[in-house]
């Protein structure tokens, strides 16, 4: 009896460590600025997941900076766009368990 407790015991043990892995999450975060090194507020940045086409959008604060928190790990495209400005593109981005990369 006690053999299958432990069996059981080690089977839910098992599981937890599966579902803790299939919520790894991690964050994009930066600052835009200009040419001039000034801050741009306003400017719409979308990070699209190239496995999945999933896509989430911000917009920077007032400091030129923004975060998108919580996202699945995995490669992404990353966009910045403000009118009146070239439109900013970065591929390859490939996040990994709790990273926190600062795309600038």
């Amino acid at each position: 009896m006690k053999g299958v407790v432990w069996a059981i015991v080690a089977s839910l043990l098992f599981c937890i460590g599966l579902y803790a892995q299939g919520g790894a999450v991690a964050q994009i975060s930066g600052t835009v600025k200009d040419q001039s090194g000034a801050v741009l507020p306003g400017v719409e940045v979308t990070l699209t997941q190239t496995a999945t086409s999933a896509t989430r959008m911000t917009v920077t604060n007032e400091t030129g900076s923004y975060a998108i928190p919580n996202l699945p790990v995995g490669p992404y495209k990353l966009k910045a766009s403000l009118p009146g400005f070239v439109t900013f593109v970065q591929t390859g981005i490939v996040l990994q368990v709790n990273s926190n990369p600062a795309i600038n």
